[in-house]
């Protein structure tokens, strides 16, 4: 079964307002066995959404519109699909009781502007709205593709996000599931670091090439990572799982050395997880990246179960007399230096008393670089209970893409120690 989104707004189009609509709507899809075909976002105008509509319809099983129906005159959605269905706009009687219901427990009147809210196209089916006054409507129209398939159908449903959520969850998901056959669809994600894309690419090319016509891989490179998609399609859910299992470990066989993690959106999950299945605790020492890779990991939740805490070290002085760096360290070798971080993650693990620390030092830019040490330069360390291992790396001259590597590397030490 294919879908595809059209989300309305010129807000959209001029980037005040996020289009989060389309992420979600893509996850609850999928989630259900749809496939996503494709999403488009159209300005407030009649033509750009009769258009979109036009072209989707004859290439999707469903067409799930938002935005555009609201009470106001630059809301055109249900007079765009009137013109499109060749029917007239009439008042429903579901959607006018719901308004009422809705602005007595606000204790307002309902004004004529309000009440036009329940004014839908006459050959659509209306969902009630439980969360909002403009309703969702649901249109049949017969399928282009195959003549004995299901009707094509399209949703309209309005653009505030938690009322189409909700519309979606309890609504308009339930009721694709009833009109279409949707399939089953499997993703698994492999998280990968420590190896660019194009290399990994050679390196997984023969496995790659044997994988099985219904599986797909998808390169999904990030800032000093990359994760892999693997995404099954089928009938056959369980043979769909088993497959994927297969294909997975033999994925391992062939770059298990790079795999940090499996089914994690990030590398501080991956981490967050592995600390926790091992009950080890954690203290960080930050110059270079600032508290990033704290911030990152306190954001999850039960991060309190493993990170102790942590010391933004910005400056020489706290370096030596909070972290215990010695001053002829910094002295005659720096603080970006091997043993400067070194000591950082030594002297960090020891004020905290944890399992493992963490320490990081470089030129983040885009000044304060030389011919010894340029911009991008970032030592790395991870002090645990089998000594203490560092990296130099060196990540270009945009300062916040820095601090983003810098913090994934960090990760990646983290899950590698651990593995040890």
């Amino acid at each position: 079964m294919k879908v595809t989104i059209i989300n309305i707004g010129d807000e959209l189009l001029i980037g005040q307002v996020v289009n989060t609509n389309a992420s979600t709507m893509c996850k609850m899809l999928t989630d259900v066995g749809m496939e996503v075909a494709s999403t488009l976002v159209v300005g407030d105008n009649r033509q750009a959404i009769f258009d979109a509509i036009r072209r989707a319809m004859p290439e999707s099983d469903a067409v799930l519109l938002t935005g555009g129906l609201g009470p106001t005159k630059d809301d055109i959605t249900k007079t765009t699909l009137c013109d499109f269905f060749g029917t007239e706009l009439v008042e429903d009687s579901m959607a006018l009781e719901n308004v009422r219901r809705l602005f007595d427990g606000l204790g307002y009147e309902v004004t004529p502007v309000n009440r036009a809210q329940a004014l839908v196209p006459k050959c659509c089916t209306v969902i009630n709205n439980d969360l909002g006054t403009a309703p969702c409507m649901w249109f049949e129209a017969p399928s282009e593709q195959n003549s004995d398939s299901p009707c094509s159908v399209l949703v309209a449903m309005p653009g505030v996000p938690f009322e189409m959520e909700w519309l979606m969850a309890n609504r308009v998901i339930p009721k694709l599931l009833q009109h279409f056959s949707a399939g089953a669809i499997i993703n698994k994600n492999i998280l990968v670091q420590g190896i660019g894309e194009s290399f990994l690419s050679d390196l997984i090319e023969e496995w790659e090439q044997a994988l099985p016509p219904f599986i797909r891989l998808a390169y999904l490179p990030q800032a000093g990572m990359v994760k892999l998609r693997l995404t099954a399609r089928g009938d056959d859910r369980k043979m769909l799982e088993e497959c994927i299992m297969r294909e997975v470990k033999k994925l391992y066989l062939v770059a298990g050395q790079y795999i940090v993690g499996e089914d994690l959106e990030t590398l501080p999950e991956a981490v967050a997880r592995a600390f926790s299945l091992n009950v080890i605790t954690l203290a960080t020492a930050e110059s270079c990246t600032g508290g990033a890779i704290a911030s990152k990991l306190t954001a999850l939740p039960g991060a309190s179960c493993y990170m102790k805490g942590g010391v933004v070290a910005y400056s020489n002085e706290v370096k030596e007399q909070v972290l215990g760096v010695q001053h002829t360290t910094l002295e005659h070798q720096g603080a970006v230096s091997e043993e400067t971080v070194r000591q950082m993650a030594e002297g960090v693990r020891r004020l905290l008393h944890t399992d493992y620390g963490v320490a990081t030092s470089g030129i983040a830019g885009p000044s304060g670089g030389t011919p010894d040490k340029p911009v991008g330069t970032v030592w790395m360390a991870v002090a645990g209970p089998k000594g203490t291992t560092t990296r130099l790396k060196h990540f270009g001259t945009d300062r916040l893409r820095t601090i983003e590597r810098a913090c994934n590397e960090i990760f990646a030490m983290l899950l590698h120690e651990i593995k040890k």
